[in-house]
């Protein structure tokens, strides 16, 4: 594999386990709305991507950004699926009309 790469893939790796532990800690009681998850999400994405400065090349910083990105995106997808699902059956439950009923 070549160096380059393989220095880029573990940046990449590296930055999406650092964000995806700080997103975690962060929601370790769980998510209360949507709002709440997308404001968390804009500031993991707009934030300046300092979570290895030990990453010197422009190819691991480039990695590092990328899977930083990846992780705040996945995080959002998962949850924001997680917490549609809960509000319908939040809404199914309390609806008088509901077939489960």
């Amino acid at each position: 594999m070549n160096h380059e790469f393989q220095q880029y893939r573990f940046a990449r790796i590296e930055g999406q386990t650092i964000i995806r532990a700080r997103l975690e800690a962060q929601f370790k009681d769980g998510i209360t709305g949507l709002g709440e998850l997308e404001k968390a999400i804009e500031q993991q994405l707009t934030m300046e991507p300092i979570c290895a400065p030990w990453r010197k090349s422009e190819t691991e910083r480039a990695g590092c950004r990328e899977g930083m990105r990846m992780a705040a995106l996945e995080f959002y997808w998962v949850h924001r699926r997680d917490l549609a699902v809960l509000r319908c059956e939040g809404a199914s439950a309390g609806s008088p009309s509901s077939r489960f009923n």
